[in-house]
């Protein structure tokens, strides 16, 4: 009940007016249909973050205290460090900043201590939820092709701002300027399993073409109880035999 219930308000989502873009695309796996969805929003404000490099950076050394022992790094490497959170020295492990000071890690890690990866944004949690799949699909190649994950967090992300991973060095530190923009589009992408399927076409999308109306009560109707699975079920299956619910 509770699947097929997910699966008829996706396609009410589809069929109802709402203020965002909405793609959906179907895939077929193990006999399931799986429903790929995209809430996208345009206004958003990326940014990029990068590791630096301690090889990269000849300032004058300083010497800092770890854990009781003393260390020598470039200035600007420091510098450096405290800004992104994270540098990759000479020696192979990562300088971290946190907490008003530093220390070593074997990995760079994200605010909820999984490794830094390309691939992980931080976002707002209030605005975006923990974990998320998004896209960015306005943003220069590659990053328009991949789909990030939303594990980290930072003080100064607030509201429709992200900030993207972009990786070590002095390419990354590029990268992370020429990501960095206004009126970014983002979208959230939702992936779902329902009820075992079989001989639907792969790739496609829905899309309604009469009658919208009648349809919506269709489903309401089940939402209500008023008609059974079953009859759900066939409703969906007159709607695409009939090129009523349009797959392509």
């Amino acid at each position: 009940m509770q699947v097929i219930v997910r699966f008829l308000m996706a396609v009410l989502i589809i069929i109802s007016i709402i203020p965002v873009s909405f793609s959906q695309s179907t895939l077929i796996q193990d006999n399931f249909l799986q429903i790929q969805t995209e809430e996208c929003t345009d206004g958003w404000y990326v940014t990029g973050y990068f590791l630096p490099l301690e090889i990269e950076y000849s300032s004058n050394v300083t010497p800092i205290n770890i854990d009781g022992k003393w260390y020598g790094f470039p200035i600007d490497f420091l510098n450096e460090v405290k800004i992104q959170g994270w540098g990759k020295t000479v020696f192979g492990d990562f300088l971290g900043w946190d907490e008003q000071k530093f220390y070593f890690n074997s990995v760079p890690l994200d605010a909820y201590d999984n490794e830094l990866i390309i691939g992980t944004v931080a976002v707002d949690p209030k605005i975006i939820k923990k974990n998320s799949k998004i896209t960015i699909p306005n943003s220069p190649s590659p990053w328009n092709k991949i789909t990030f994950n939303s594990n980290d967090v930072g003080p100064a992300i607030i509201g429709k701002h992200i900030d993207v991973y972009t990786g070590v060095g002095l390419d990354a530190r590029k990268e992370a300027f020429r990501i960095t923009g206004d009126d970014y589009s983002v979208c959230i992408v939702d992936e779902m399993l329902h009820l075992p399927q079989k001989n639907i076409l792969n790739d496609f999308n829905f899309e309604m073409t009469k009658n919208q109306d009648w349809i919506k009560n269709i489903f309401l109707w089940y939402e209500k109880n008023q008609i059974s699975e079953t009859e759900a079920l066939n409703a969906l299956k007159f709607l695409i035999e009939h090129q009523i619910l349009k797959v392509k």
